[in-house]
């Protein structure tokens, strides 16, 4: 298979997956940064790690500004609450509410159903072999 039929056919998967879950999310009316931002702050709440905004900055390789006008939308739509660091006004630290905690479950489920699909394409041989090759290309984007 030609180099450009297979990057089109990646990039198709990666749209059609996309357009699936942009679908099952717009009654939340977020942006797709805006998810990152939440699923990023629930995976470091997990691990028992405070978020502030620089590290979303950090994280999503944007910039002070748009990152500060993002987490307000996300602020004044319910998702998130920001409180100052003690002793540092500079620092504000990033909590999820209940009602972002609840988009980071749907979300994980709509990945989940993506998953079951791409796999339910495939036996057992060539899910081995597509998860390998997954792992093979994301060592080499890694280098």
């Amino acid at each position: 298979m030609e180099n450009r039929r297979l990057f089109g056919l990646m990039c198709y998967v990666n749209r059609e997956m996309g357009r699936r879950n942009s679908e099952a999310l717009s009654s939340f009316g977020i942006t797709g940064a805006q998810l990152q931002t939440l699923v990023f702050v629930h995976r470091n709440a997990v691990q028992g790690k405070s978020v502030c905004q620089r590290d979303v900055e950090r994280e999503l390789n944007l910039r002070a500004s748009s990152v500060s006008t993002m987490l307000s939308q996300l602020t004044s739509g319910g998702y998130i609450t920001r409180s100052y660091a003690e002793g540092d006004n500079r620092t504000k630290f990033i909590e999820l509410t209940p009602k972002g905690e609840e988009l980071c479950l749907k979300n994980r489920e709509l990945i989940d159903k993506c998953d079951e699909i791409i796999q339910s394409a495939l036996t057992d041989e060539e899910r081995a072999l597509f998860q390998s090759l997954l792992l093979k290309i994301m060592k080499h984007l890694k280098n």
